[in-house]
């Protein structure tokens, strides 16, 4: 699916397997907008509360932002929270809704209704990025969503297009082909998929991508998260292994470390290449060591994500 770069898309997706860093992708990518001069809001779902967090800040209240770094806030969407506003503006009548919403039956029924907690997340996303301000602005440049793990990420993102074929007409149905319009528009949305160099979550990459593809949705990248910095070339093997059979106790020891970490290079790039196989752009983002993994690292991360993107430059 053709489309513009992932920098010059509006809303943008971010998933992945559990552990493989979307939260922290998602808050480099903000990172990186906002020192560009954006305004820019990250939405965590399904009771995510991990942005605030990698910022040293509280975290986000429900539904109200919150404010990470000059240009970047976070906000928190509760999909009962976000039903209980679907539903007042589509009853009109405030009290219905308020008893509605005390129900006890009410909540255990729209939980299990199919689609209907993903359906009011995606359309709260979808009601953010495109809010305007008094004089007809965008709120927002760019809104970045950290999904919940890759599989509950894709059936989010597929949510809108299943409900509108149940459902057809009505409401609901004109609302759900308004977001899926969005969603799946290439010059708009982008979705992000991040795994970090390891057998399983590349294979997952590699799947959810062709899940989302092949569901007419726009994947604008992958990211490889937790490169292993190159050291070494394959070239050196040779000789690092001639050090590690015959030098000294230390000099073993070292000869034997380097060719270790020359075998995680060597790892690394075969994985790149997997995702590379996959049909869209794929972003490296280095392994950061540091005693607390912070905003100095965030910075770190997003400096690279911007470089390798071809990102706006910061602004002065």
């Amino acid at each position: 699916m053709a489309g513009p770069p992932l920098w010059e898309r509006r809303l943008r997706f971010v998933l992945g397997k559990g552990g493989a860093g979307k939260s922290t992708v998602s808050a480099a990518l903000g990172l990186a907008e906002a020192r560009a001069g954006k305004r820019v809001l990250v939405c965590e779902v399904a009771g995510q509360h991990r942005i605030a967090r990698l910022f040293r800040v509280p975290e986000a209240l429900e539904e109200q932002a919150v404010e990470l770094a000059p240009g970047l806030s976070v906000v928190s969407i509760d999909p009962e929270r976000a039903t209980e506003e679907y539903l007042a503006g589509q009853l009109k009548v405030r009290p219905v809704v308020e008893m509605l919403t005390r129900s006890k039956a009410f909540h255990t029924f729209a939980a299990a209704a199919p689609g209907l907690p993903e359906l009011v997340t995606v359309g709260k996303v979808w009601s953010l990025a495109i809010a305007l301000d008094g004089d007809g602005v965008p709120v927002w440049d760019v809104v970045i969503v950290d999904c919940p793990a890759t599989g509950h990420g894709v059936a989010m993102l597929e949510t809108a297009a299943n409900v509108e074929e149940m459902v057809g007409q009505g409401p609901i149905g004109d609302q759900a082909a308004r977001i899926r319009e969005v969603v799946s528009h290439p010059g708009a949305t982008g979705i992000v998929v991040v795994a970090r160099p390891e057998e399983l979550a590349v294979s997952e990459a590699v799947e959810a991508v062709g899940i989302l593809r092949a569901d007419g949705l726009p994947v604008a990248a992958t990211v490889l998260n937790g490169v292993r910095e190159p050291r070494f070339s394959a070239g050196e093997r040779d000789a690092l292994a001639a050090a590690a059979a015959a030098g000294s106790t230390a000099v073993r020891a070292a000869a034997e470390a380097a060719l270790r970490h020359l075998g995680h290079e060597e790892d690394d790039a075969a994985y790149r290449d997997r995702l590379a196989g996959a049909g869209v752009p794929v972003l490296t983002l280095p392994e950061v060591v540091l005693r607390r993994f912070d905003i100095e690292a965030l910075e770190i991360l997003s400096a690279h994500l911007a470089a390798g993107a071809g990102a706006p430059a910061p602004a002065p």
